[in-house]
């Protein structure tokens, strides 16, 4: 009986590791990233080369579609996020970082599901995460079970005291568990001395793909906590 008891426990502990490493967010190895992949022009000329994807997404209320664009005025373009996933040759091998210009908290469940619904029929809902700056809309997100990356304060554009944000973001990361914190480039020294233990996504942009901004880059890339780095180039660095 004892032995049937330690066996159980065993498999049990085995059983659910296997659950969490299956719903943990799956990034590609490559941090280099795509910014702003919005057309399928784009789409088409970046897939071979990334291996994540940052693309821009409005909600229409009145045609309860989820449209990939950055401006409104843009949806005129009519490219949805279904249309823009579906032209991908092999969605498995990406990884998706998702902007939703307008979600909000009334509109969050709608959105989220929408998006989910597109993911799934790839299965490649745990290879995306959404990007927010609302603690109450990144905990919504995660019950609905889907990744976060909580969008930080940028010092650099706020007069914001340092020991308040550092209270501010700690506070914000208890309260809604993200997956990682994201912000400009420039943030990279705040956020990997005082959050050391959180993945940090940051972009790099708009940058030209000069040899410093490269080398910038790369430098941020060495960065065991930095998993993510949105560039604007028209192909990868190696770093």
């Amino acid at each position: 009986m004892k032995n049937f008891i330690v066996l159980f426990f065993a498999i049990s502990v085995v059983f659910l590791q296997s659950c969490g490493n299956s719903d943990s967010l799956k990034l590609p190895s490559n941090k280099v990233w795509a910014h702003r992949v919005n057309t399928i022009a784009e789409l088409q000329e970046k897939e071979n080369l990334f291996e994540g994807l940052e693309t821009d997404l409005l909600y229409s209320f009145h045609q309860n579609k989820i449209f990939v664009c950055h401006d409104v005025e843009d949806t005129i373009d009519g490219l949805t996020f279904g249309e823009w996933l579906g032209t991908l040759q092999s969605p498995q091998k990406h990884g998706y970082w998702l902007d939703i210009k307008d979600l909000n908290q009334y509109n969050c469940d709608t959105v989220v599901s929408l998006i989910k619904l597109e993911l799934k029929k790839y299965n490649v809902e745990h290879r995306a995460f959404i990007e927010n700056s609302s603690p109450s809309v990144l905990k919504r997100i995660k019950e609905l079970g889907m990744h976060t990356s909580l969008w930080v304060t940028n010092l650099c554009w706020t007069k914001i005291d340092t020991t308040d944000w550092i209270s501010e973001v700690q506070m914000f990361c208890d309260s809604c568990q993200p997956d990682a914190l994201s912000c400009e480039w420039r943030m990279y020294g705040a956020l990997t001395t005082f959050f050391p233990d959180k993945n940090i996504f940051l972009w790099h942009t708009p940058a030209s793909c000069s040899p410093e901004n490269m080398e910038i880059t790369r430098s941020l890339c060495r960065n065991k906590s930095v998993k993510i780095v949105l560039v604007d180039y028209d192909e990868p660095c190696g770093y």
